[in-house]
């Protein structure tokens, strides 16, 4: 019988879909992790795509994690804010919390359930939009556990992020950090999500100033780009591939 590689579980509190590599069940290989936001529908959304990635060796074989969140709006920023729009729902503030929950009881079930590369440097996060947000805070918060981050039009608009990135100093000198930004996001907007370029692209300039490895930090732009799925996943798999490329190789290391 073949085996599912799609599996649905819940931990901690949290629906999680994990994707295993097209392998997974033919091999004792250990595999990278990508933690990915909003239940990583950028990989289902091209996941025959992903399949052909790693079997024509253009990607090594990773696992992803993808986590639902309860209320995005409070799980994937990083302190409280109104509401950009009259009505709306406020944003909570709560991704210290979430991302201790992913730290201390998503990841170690992750590590002890599947056969993983636990190490920081085989371990990334991502995210699109507020998911991309949630996803360099991790950067701030736990360096020691994400080495490399996925940014796909993340929300740098967010209130003083950017001033936040500016008064911190780097967490690690060895962290992998792939931006992405459509040109064309925002432009319609009458708030603050008007600058989703200029903040994105100002971000990416405080990192180098502060002392980020340049030849680890990617920009990456569209000049057609808008805020929508199917930018996302493409430029998705544009990160994974630089981020873990062909230097991220399986390991045959007996199971513990």
């Amino acid at each position: 019988m073949k085996k599912k590689r799609i599996i649905i579980e819940e931990v901690a509190g949290f629906e999680l879909r994990i994707y295993l590599p097209v392998h997974y069940f033919e091999s004792n290989h250990r595999y990278p992790v990508v933690y990915v936001q909003d239940e990583a529908s950028v990989v289902l959304d091209s996941y025959n795509y992903v399949d052909h990635l790693f079997l024509t060796k253009q990607l090594p074989e990773i696992i992803f994690v993808g986590i639902k969140p309860h209320e995005r709006n409070d799980e994937y920023t990083p302190w409280p804010a109104a509401s950009l729009v009259p009505g709306g729902r406020d944003f909570g503030g709560g991704a210290k919390a979430y991302l201790q929950t992913l730290v201390d009881q998503i990841k170690p079930y992750i590590d002890q359930t599947y056969r993983t590369l636990p190490e920081k440097e085989n371990t990334a996060i991502a995210g699109c939009s507020l998911g991309g947000l949630v996803s360099i805070y991790a950067f701030y918060e736990h360096a020691e556990i994400f080495g490399k981050s996925a940014l796909i039009s993340a929300s740098f608009w967010y209130g003083s992020f950017v001033e936040f990135i500016r008064s911190k100093s780097l967490p690690a000198l060895d962290h992998l950090m792939y931006i992405y930004a459509g040109e064309l996001e925002g432009i319609y907007k009458k708030t603050i999500q008007s600058q989703m370029v200029s903040k994105t692209k100002e971000a990416h300039h405080v990192l180098l100033e502060k002392g980020f490895v340049p030849g680890n930090l990617r920009l990456e732009t569209d000049p057609l780009g808008t805020h929508d799925s199917f930018f996302f996943s493409i430029r998705f798999m544009s990160a994974m591939k630089w981020l873990f490329g062909e230097a991220c190789i399986q390991s045959d290391e007996p199971l513990r």
